[in-house]
């Protein structure tokens, strides 16, 4: 099994890859999902972020991306894998300018093709899936070219059956 480094390796991952159900089932990985860190949720105890991704009438937050570049530093000193999320032109960018090591996780073109089902299933609005198709291709091949480490998923893989197939040490909750 792979001993992970001291502090916990960051995976930025594109939509659909696994990520939140990764969080869920084991109890060394987090996933840290942006949306509370970029927006102000105002009187919403419990929210489906699935669900609001996309919608325009969310208010931003000023501290953003400071407080999720924060969050993700402590988040690192206490999980072994720390999910995030994979946007070219937003969070990519901000781990590059705050120095933070991370590899990215994406799937081949083909397997992408599933992931508007993928999306359907956990809630997110047409008008999301619909940006995210249009943003895929130029993601794809940032994540193609970056000098970093990867993963890429084929068919229907998840970033779990990655991390499993690489020997990763997942702690079951």
């Amino acid at each position: 099994m792979k001993t992970l480094k001291k502090d916990g390796i960051i995976i930025s991952g594109f939509g659909g890859v696994g990520k939140t159900e990764l969080g869920k089932r084991y109890k060394n990985v987090i996933d840290l999902e942006s949306s509370p860190y970029k927006y102000i949720y105002e009187g919403i105890e419990k929210i489906d972020y699935e669900k609001v991704k996309g919608k325009k009438n969310r208010k931003l937050n000023k501290d953003y991306p400071l407080n999720y570049i924060h969050a993700i530093k402590e988040a690192v000193k206490n999980y072994d894998i720390v999910c995030v999320r994979y946007n070219g032109d937003e969070e990519i960018d901000f781990y590059d300018t705050y120095g933070l090591e991370y590899m990215v996780c994406y799937p081949t073109k083909k397997a992408y093709k599933q992931y508007t089902k993928r999306f359907k299933n956990r809630g997110n609005s047409d008008e999301w899936i619909n940006k995210n198709k249009k943003y895929f291709e130029v993601a794809y091949i940032r994540c193609k070219n970056f000098k970093g480490k990867k993963i890429l998923l084929h068919d229907n893989e998840t970033l779990e059956d990655a991390l499993i197939k690489r020997k990763f040490n997942l702690i079951k909750k």
